[in-house]
Formats: C-alpha cells, sequence, structure tokens
C-alpha cells in the first residue's frame, strides 16, 4: 500500500454512461481531485494535479475536508517505476 498526500481541492462524481458493448448504464466513480507537489530531481518541485478515484464507501471520510491536506490509500495500475526522494 503507499500514501499519497496531497491538498483536496473537491469531490466529484463522473456522469453515469452507457457501456457500447452490453448497453448496461454504468454509475460514474467518484474521484478526489487533489494537488500534489511533485519532486523533481533537481531538488525543486512542481505541482500537479491529480484525480483520484475512491470506492464510495470511503467518500465520508474526506468529505468537510475540502482545501485541506490529506492523505489517501492509493495502488498502482500498470507498470509504475520509482525513485527515492
Amino acid at each position: 500500500m503507499l500514501i499519497l498526500k496531497g491538498h483536496l481541492l473537491h469531490i466529484f462524481t463522473q456522469a453515469d454512461y452507457v457501456n457500447k458493448e452490453t448497453g448496461e448504464v454504468v454509475k460514474g466513480k467518484t474521484k478526489l481531485q487533489l494537488l500534489v507537489k511533485k519532486p523533481m530531481r533537481n531538488g525543486g518541485y512542481k505541482n500537479e494535479l491529480l484525480d483520484i478515484s475512491i470506492p464510495k464507501e470511503k467518500i465520508i471520510k474526506y468529505k468537510g475536508k475540502e482545501n485541506s491536506d490529506v492523505e489517501v490509500e492509493v495502488a498502482t495500475i500498470g507498470k509504475c517505476q520509482f525513485y527515492g526522494i
């Protein structure tokens, strides 16, 4: 498990959509919009805006924390590279 720290700007739910293959309506995912400071190799950092999908049952954990720093448990999808900072 990894912990992502960032400034919570907004919580939103994407629009529902229709699966083209099955015709089934798929509910939109709930996401946290985080502003994170991404460290750079030269010792500086850049601000990056990330949309992080969360399970519906975890929304309560972040409601009311907009405009404050939060920690989000995350996992990776696909190959990811890491380096020490």
